[in-house]
């Protein structure tokens, strides 16, 4: 997979009637007579909605151009009050040149009966990012995916079935790309049978070109002055929809971040879940850290963890804001993250990063030694990164916050270890250690780290547990840290009273004690990014805490399906590393519809990666 071209974003101009308009494209964004009503009358009437999601538990929309987002308001208004109450819709829009999210605020502002959601869609937009982005809305029932990249180029990597198309690329004869023949085959690629497609324009080029890739196409009365506008209906068979289990009942194993993200994604789709945890209380194992970082990861080649991570941490981002009103103490600070180079060569290549994809200083800012002191509070090594809406987190704080919006939805069971799982029928029975029953359902989701490979079927799963020691270091008012500070190792500034210091990346040991010599180790790390901070520090004074990651020979998480026992229901989030907080709730996103059949989060060739049968997993 290539890496992706830098975005441009489009810029704001408008007509003197005041219609919004695209210099670049020579063409308008939306009618001059009513944009809203354009889009009622083309895209939502023409598609013959709201009547056809009624009735509908999931329904998927895929749009060709989000604009400035108004077909998107639209249906959203229009969804809102008309789908049932346990519906969901997912609206997934492709744009090459996506707008700020200031830009948008002025498109929403003109309208006021949209001014609310308008105002939400700002709040949540993500940076302009290539690649995917989910982003989710009216308690997670509302689900925009933005893909910004060139259309065909993301829509060749969608894994989802649309039951609707609005094909609003400018004219065909002002961006014939947005209406080619290969484009159109992937409409045909995503469509379930009986698609609809909906479009103001009756070129006849692009009525071969949905002809050809299987619709069949009717001319309709247009809107305004356009006299013709065009439907189509999937008349094809595209394959068949991904199953889903009929009882919508699932077993989470492991009760970390990855168990409890995964849980509450399920619980938020209406499934009763089972969460079996082995220990006395969440996040007793890797997610027990006193401290975490949240932060994004970039590369040159833009490369398979660039492509996880960067929409993992947007992602994120939103799943911690959300959780935030769940504690009575807020269960993560958005203080900003400093990474500072290892050398000379590796400042160039960052800088090269945020040149090569013209990253914003609100994504990320080169900062020189100076100015990364002032904005961590301490006295820094060097010069390096500044990740402004980075930040760092209690682990244990948000595994709690997510079994809080879990709410009913899932039942914690504790000092409760499942030693293997056994086929019943259409279920799944989780068993303890002397054949017991503890829990039964179709699914079940392994996210109990390297305990998984403790499961019979999940031996061979490559998975290594990897020792790290972080050391607590209390915080004194001579010395201020107001923001994490990370190379080798890391420091976050202090919760109740104690800086977490680490970590150790040590193979080959399961010793589950601290030890002297690796809070010193901590501490020569710490001098390497705050010279001076650990005056005073004696490593045989401090405390400390041990964890094991567990990490795949490739550092890439095992999220997916796993064929076990020759039959399904059986999905992993394993693998997650030390980027836990960073990829568990987009990780569990995409365990969570795989389990139900929605639409994939995240692009078809990082789901391969992702994939735990990626190391032939032998079916047992």
């Amino acid at each position: 997979m290539s890496r992706p071209a830098p975005l441009t974003p489009a810029r704001w101009a408008v007509l003197p009637d005041g219609t919004l308009y695209s210099a670049p494209y020579d063409d308008v964004y939306a009618s001059a007579a009513g944009a809203l009503a354009e889009a009622h009358h083309v895209f939502l009437a023409g598609n013959g909605l709201p009547q056809r999601w009624r009735g509908r538990r999931c329904f998927v929309i895929v749009e060709t151009g989000f604009g400035a987002g108004l077909n998107f308001l639209a249906t959203w208004a229009a969804w809102r009050a008309s789908a049932p109450s346990d519906a969901c819709l997912h609206y997934i829009s492709v744009e090459k040149h996506p707008f700020q999210a200031r830009d948008l605020a002025r498109l929403a502002s003109a309208w006021p009966q949209l001014a609310t959601l308008g105002a939400e869609l700002c709040a949540q937009y993500p940076p302009l990012l290539p690649g995917f982005h989910r982003v989710r809305f009216e308690g997670g029932r509302l689900a925009l995916t933005l893909l910004f990249g060139d259309a065909l180029d993301m829509l060749r990597q969608l894994c989802a079935r649309a039951d609707a198309f609005y094909l609003d690329g400018f004219a065909p004869s002002k961006n014939p790309e947005m209406w080619s023949e290969p484009l159109l085959r992937e409409i045909a690629r995503l469509a379930k049978p009986g698609a609809t497609a909906a479009t103001y324009t009756v070129a006849a080029a692009v009525r071969a070109g949905l002809g050809a890739a299987g619709f069949s196409c009717e001319r309709r009365d247009g809107f305004a002055r356009k006299r013709e506008m065009m439907v189509a209906r999937f008349a094809r068979a595209a394959g068949e929809d991904s199953g889903t289990a009929s009882a919508r009942r699932a077993i989470v194993i492991g009760a970390g971040l990855a168990g409890t993200c995964c849980a509450a994604q399920l619980g938020s789709r209406g499934w009763t879940v089972e969460l079996l945890e082995r220990r006395g209380s969440p996040a007793q194992e890797a997610s027990g850290n006193h401290a975490g970082l949240l932060m994004p990861a970039f590369s040159l080649d833009w490369n398979p963890l660039t492509r996880l991570t960067v929409p993992a941490f947007v992602y994120a981002l939103r799943w911690l804001e959300r959780l935030r009103h769940m504690e009575n103490a807020p269960v993560w600070t958005q203080s900003g993250v400093l990474q500072l180079a290892r050398d000379q060569a590796h400042l160039e290549r960052q800088r090269g990063i945020k040149d090569a994809f013209a990253l914003s200083d609100d994504v990320v800012l080169p900062v020189d030694c100076g100015e990364g002191s002032a904005l961590s509070g301490a006295q820094v090594a060097g010069a390096g990164w500044w990740f402004r809406s980075a930040g760092w987190a209690d682990p244990a704080a948000v595994c709690r916050a997510n079994l809080a919006a879990a709410g009913e939805a899932v039942r914690s069971r504790f000092d409760c270890e499942v030693a293997r799982l056994r086929r019943s029928g259409e279920d799944w029975e989780a068993l303890d250690a002397v054949g017991a029953p503890l829990a039964r359902a179709p699914v079940v989701v392994l996210a109990n780290a390297y305990a998984a490979r403790l499961l019979p079927g999940c031996e061979s799963m490559p998975l290594q547990a990897i020792r790290g020691q972080v050391s607590l270091i209390s915080q004194r008012a001579e010395r201020p840290l107001a923001a994490p500070v990370c190379r080798e190792g890391y420091i976050t500034p202090a919760l109740d009273g104690m800086h977490c210091l680490g970590a150790g990346y040590d193979t080959g040991r399961d010793d589950s004690l601290p030890t002297q010599a690796d809070h010193a180790a901590n501490l020569d790390r710490l001098d390497r990014l705050l010279p001076g901070f650990s005056a005073g520090l004696d490593p045989a004074a401090l405390s400390g805490w041990v964890g094991f990651r567990t990490v795949s020979p490739d550092r890439l998480p095992l999220t997916g399906s796993i064929p076990l026992a020759g039959a399904a229901g059986v999905f992993a989030c394993l693998g997650l590393a030390s980027r836990g907080l960073t990829w568990a709730p987009l990780l569990s996103e995409i365990v969570a519809c795989g389990v139900t059949g929605e639409p994939a989060p995240i692009e078809r060739n990082v789901l391969a990666w992702l994939s735990p049968q990626r190391f032939a997993l032998p079916v047992s």
